[in-house]
């Protein structure tokens, strides 16, 4: 009698496979392709990237679906978990990648004994959130209601971020010889949150009221004023030998009222 040997078959393309763990939503690394997993399309990573950013910002999180996404660049649903596992790390990947170029500079300012400006720091924040100026609201709208589906997505990525931030603000003014007399420190950290993010969540009838679109142009020079609200208002006055970031900023908001 012939001995009966059991082969395991083929798993199935449509047998879920919530089991396995999630490999890429910070590292970029997409799970490993199986029988009927889509084909991988040059560039296809960073168009869902683009699609999250836009389609988030501007409808909410809960309004966008996975077929949405995939649509906007044209490219098969399916890459969606092949590169993300889901829409939540779609989500996650896409906020961590926006956020990545403050979190370097404020990481290896954070390991060298002078801290960045706040004026640069603000200048750069509105560098990166006028690519997608609704973003911003979309974090500050999540961050304020517990129930809301990504909640604590936002509040994982959004945490670290905060507190470089806060920490090189910190870092900055608490020195005695960057305050101007009798400025409050804890104040201080305060108004360059708000100078920072404010213009951002600004009301779409307010911004309308005072003719205010956040659009490149008008950010570079707002992060101007900002530089010099800071040095006339909480700032002492550079040095001689410092660097005169606020003559080129100052030329550059005159330039824009022109």
């Amino acid at each position: 009698m012939s001995q009966r040997v059991e082969c395991p078959g083929p798993v199935s393309p449509d047998e879920p496979e919530h089991h396995q763990p999630v490999g890429g939503l910070s590292a970029g690394v997409p799970l490993p392709l199986k029988p009927g997993r889509p084909k991988v399309a040059t560039g296809a990573r960073q168009q869902l990237i683009t699609a999250a950013r836009d389609l988030f910002a501007s409808q909410g999180y809960q309004q966008v679906s996975t077929r949405q996404l995939a649509a906007r660049p044209g490219v098969n649903a399916g890459l969606i978990r092949y590169y993300f596992v889901d829409k939540a790390g779609l989500f996650e990947a896409m906020l961590r990648e926006t956020l990545q170029p403050l979190q370097q500079l404020l990481q290896a300012q954070l390991q060298d004994k002078a801290a960045l400006d706040p004026a640069d720091l603000i200048a750069l924040y509105y560098q990166v959130m006028g690519q997608q100026p609704l973003l911003p609201k979309l974090i500050f709208s999540s961050l304020h209601q517990p129930a809301r589906a990504e909640h604590q997505i936002v509040v994982r990525v959004f945490a670290g971020f905060l507190q470089q931030m806060l920490q090189n603000f910190h870092k900055v003014l608490q020195s005695q010889q960057v305050l101007q007399p009798g400025v409050n420190p804890l104040f201080s950290q305060l108004s360059c949150l708000s100078l920072a993010v404010f213009p951002f969540l600004l009301p779409p009838m307010v911004a309308q009221a005072i003719g205010f679109i956040a659009e490149p142009a008008t950010l570079s020079a707002l992060a101007a004023h900002q530089r010099q609200l800071l040095t006339q208002g909480v700032l002492q006055a550079q040095s001689a030998d410092a660097p005169a970031h606020t003559n080129t900023q100052q030329h550059s908001v005159g330039a824009s009222d022109d």
